[in-house]
């Protein structure tokens, strides 16, 4: 990943539009990824990576750059989720990497062991407060600073760190209840 130029953000800030395609190269992939971990659909995690971009677009000459550009595009996208998600009255969830991709054959029972795991994470995962995945997303799968989780989810770093605490101390709790 290649960092974002000044000038380029300022080209941005003026809306010029080659300058908004190189971002939307720059951070597509990225923001995609973290969209789909929260909600497990290619088509919502599409359709909300376009409203992120679109949003973003329109609101770029108020973008003051206190924070980093992936930070304010990944504020956005978790915005553009949460709102999907409470007007449809769904829930959020991810689905953690559990599993390593192995290019050896697979034993059959070591594959279902790993789908057992994987489905009680999901279950476990699907019950945690939607604030506490928000957190758990941006921390574990996306590797985000507190720093950077704090501007996006709009919480103080020390919230941030009780958040994710407590959400690994209930995800810890339910999985071992269901053993």
């Amino acid at each position: 990943m290649h960092l974002i130029d000044k000038e380029l953000i300022e080209k941005f800030k003026n809306q010029d539009k080659e300058a908004f395609s190189e971002i939307v190269e720059e951070y597509s992939e990225r923001l995609y990824n973290i969209i789909y971990k929260m909600v497990l659909n290619r088509d919502d995690s599409l359709d909300i990576l376009q409203n992120t971009f679109l949003k973003a677009f329109k609101a770029a000459p108020k973008f003051k750059g206190e924070s980093s550009l992936y930070t304010y595009l990944a504020a956005i996208a978790l915005n553009e989720a949460r709102e999907r998600f409470r007007k449809e009255k769904r829930f959020l969830f991810f689905d953690l990497d559990i599993i390593d991709e192995e290019k050896n054959i697979p034993d059959i029972n070591e594959e279902k062991e790993k789908e057992s795991v994987r489905e009680r994470v999901n279950s476990a995962l699907k019950k945690l407060p939607e604030s506490f995945r928000e957190v758990l997303v941006l921390k574990d799968v996306d590797g985000l600073s507190l720093k950077e989780i704090s501007e996006i989810a709009n919480l103080s770093e020390g919230g941030v760190k009780t958040r994710l605490h407590r959400a690994r101390m209930l995800l810890k709790r339910m999985l071992n209840e269901g053993k």
